[in-house]
């Protein structure tokens, strides 16, 4: 079994909070009320594949995956 990690990180000058990896991963995305955008940094295996889809799906780029 591997103990690699997702790693999340959101480039916040770029994140226009479109809340577009909201919707691909909303376990690991959450819009505040007050606009603001909370994240998980490291978010659960079964989590990946949703991670991957936001981070593609970001028109800013703003969301970055490292496997650590």
């Amino acid at each position: 079994m591997s103990r690699h990690h997702l790693v999340v990180t959101v480039d916040n000058h770029r994140c226009h909070r479109y809340g577009i990896c909201e919707a691909e991963a909303p376990e690991v995305f959450r819009l505040t009320v007050d606009g603001r955008l909370d994240y998980r940094r490291r978010p659960s295996a079964g989590s990946r594949d949703d991670a991957l889809a936001a981070a593609r799906g970001c028109p800013m780029q703003a969301i970055h995956l490292e496997v650590r």
